[in-house]
């Protein structure tokens, strides 16, 4: 019976660390939680949640090289500010899964609805090259109140912002291949809006390798923080 009896402590044992190694990870030394949420045509989307104090929180949305680890440096800047964030993997990267489409705009699309059911009330999307034209996609299907502002860095591809409450930074730079599309993008834009110009070829969120990384990543921040 004392045999018996250790095996199904045993067994209990295994049932139960098994069930805690199956767990989500959901927070890190780093100060982030791993989420996931749904979107329109079923897809799964992992996202880091940087929770900060403020009701503004920031989307990162990553390029095609990119994933969402490559917003973490911005994100922890933001935190340290009291803003929340949200770096997000689109369908295909990571552990993110597709619906029925292949629409990352839904991906957005889906952020935005479950942070607005999280309760913000006052939502910024940052996006770069592949991210920046699921955003301007996102907004050409849908314009959510809640969207304050937005910053694109060389977005390849969408159609310009029609929204009027929507406050607007578009960064490109001069001799890149994408600059008179989205110099296009940006006039075609209403106000409010800015054009930010860096000199030499960096595409998008490699810009963040170059001499002006700095001046770079604190006009994003002061851009989003600035009322």
């Amino acid at each position: 019976m004392k045999i018996k009896s250790q095996c199904l402590q045993i067994i209990v044992l295994s049932i139960f660390l098994t069930a805690l190694y199956l767990q989500p990870v959901m927070a890190t030394e780093k100060g982030y939680k791993l989420i996931t949420y749904k979107t329109e045509d079923g897809g799964v989307i992992e996202a880091s949640f940087f929770e900060g104090e403020k009701e503004l929180i920031v989307i990162f949305a990553h390029g095609a090289v990119f994933d969402k680890e490559s917003w973490y440096f911005m994100a922890e800047k933001l935190q340290k500010e009291g803003i929340s964030s949200l770096s997000i993997d689109f369908r295909g990267y990571g552990n993110s899964k597709k619906g029925t489409t292949d629409k990352r705009s839904l991906d957005i699309l889906g952020a935005v609805d479950y942070l607005k059911e999280k309760g913000f009330k006052k939502i910024a999307i940052v996006g770069g090259s592949m991210g920046g034209a699921a955003v301007l996609n996102a907004l050409d299907t849908k314009t959510d109140d809640v969207i304050d502002k937005i910053v694109l860095l060389a977005p390849a591809g969408g159609t310009a912002i029609k929204s009027k409450s929507i406050n607007k930074l578009f960064i490109i730079s001069k001799e890149e291949r994408l600059f008179s599309q989205v110099n296009k993008i940006y006039n075609e834009s209403t106000q409010p809006k800015e054009l930010k110009v860096y000199p030499g070829l960096f595409h998008a969120q490699n810009m963040f390798k170059s001499e002006y990384s700095e001046e770079l990543t604190n006009l994003i921040i002061n851009f989003i923080i600035t009322l």
